[in-house]
């Protein structure tokens, strides 16, 4: 598994205190990592693309909104991950929420069974700061043949 740390990304649909039930009924803890820019995004996504195998499912998602276009990726874990403060030495205590800005380690790991593609993992979390971004709504594949309804 490769390990690396994101850039600076606005966090989305955040399961971190609580986890979300799949549907087998196990519990997931996850995060959805938003990119507002190619330029914020290109480190990680040229580092999936070195990773990925040919013609491989890549788990960073470019998504049309009515504001321009975003980059998303899905991180999960089985436990609860570590929440750090900007300073990467404290816990930070508070709830994290839709919206804030937070940077992770994560880890990628390709898959060649049943079909191919990436996972990313979670590893901890530095929550950096609140903020005002709202939700992106009306999401669609910017991608043709990107397939919205597969979760993430």
């Amino acid at each position: 598994m490769t390990k690396l740390i994101t850039p600076p990304a606005v966090l989305r649909d955040p399961h971190v205190d609580k986890p979300e039930t799949r549907e087998t009924g196990d519990p997931i803890f996850n995060i959805t990592l938003e990119f507002a820019s190619e330029e914020d995004v290109k480190p990680l996504a040229d580092e999936i693309s070195r990773l990925m195998p040919k013609n491989g499912s890549t788990p960073l998602r470019k998504i049309q909104t009515p504001a321009g276009h975003v980059w998303r990726i899905k991180l999960r874990r089985t436990d609860q991950p570590r929440v750090l403060g900007p300073d990467l030495k404290s816990s930070h205590d508070d709830p994290l929420r839709d919206g804030d800005l937070v940077r992770a380690q994560m880890g990628l790991m390709t898959y060649t069974n049943l079909g191919s593609g990436g996972v990313g993992y979670l590893g901890d979390i530095q929550f950096l700061m609140h903020s005002d971004f709202e939700p992106t709504d009306q999401v669609s594949s910017a991608v043709p043949g990107d397939d919205q309804t597969r979760p993430n």
